[in-house]
């Protein structure tokens, strides 16, 4: 098992609908290839987390790389993990829309969100710095 985590940036021309039908694809691709996953988005930001066989989990993230709709793509962590996170998602996602939400309405968002995974059970690096990226995404301007 592999897990992988990056945050990028979304092309302005990158639409809310265009995110969907994006996140729709990725889904099946995921099912078909034993990914799992979870894809966060606030203010044109992506935070990503993927898990897998690491060969299906590197083949993706090259083509995630080599994706035009979005840009200042970051490589968080990659490393071996004994267990799913998000085992039961092919890819759990969930938009934070655009400001406007006060920190504690996010927070319980993101708790809410978590929750049904493994998430909070486990400390590992990819977790740690998932975490730590999903705060940064939602609290910075």
């Amino acid at each position: 098992m592999h897990s992988l985590v990056y945050r990028s940036a979304a092309n302005e021309s990158f639409t809310i609908p265009e995110i969907y039908g994006m996140l729709s694809n990725a889904k099946d691709y995921n099912a078909e290839h034993g990914i799992t996953g979870c894809l966060l988005y606030h203010n044109s930001q992506f935070l990503q987390l993927l898990e897998g066989e690491e060969g299906e989990v590197l083949k993706l993230f090259q083509k995630i790389t080599m994706d035009k709709r979005h840009h200042d793509i970051l490589l968080i962590e990659s490393e071996y993990s004994n267990t799913r996170l998000f085992g039961e998602w092919s890819m759990a996602f969930h938009d934070y829309g655009q400001n406007g939400l006060s920190a504690n309405l996010k927070l319980n968002q993101i708790d809410a969100f978590l929750k049904q995974s493994d998430a909070f059970n486990r400390k590992s690096a990819p977790v740690l710095k998932f975490f730590s990226a999903v705060k940064d995404i939602l609290f910075s301007n």
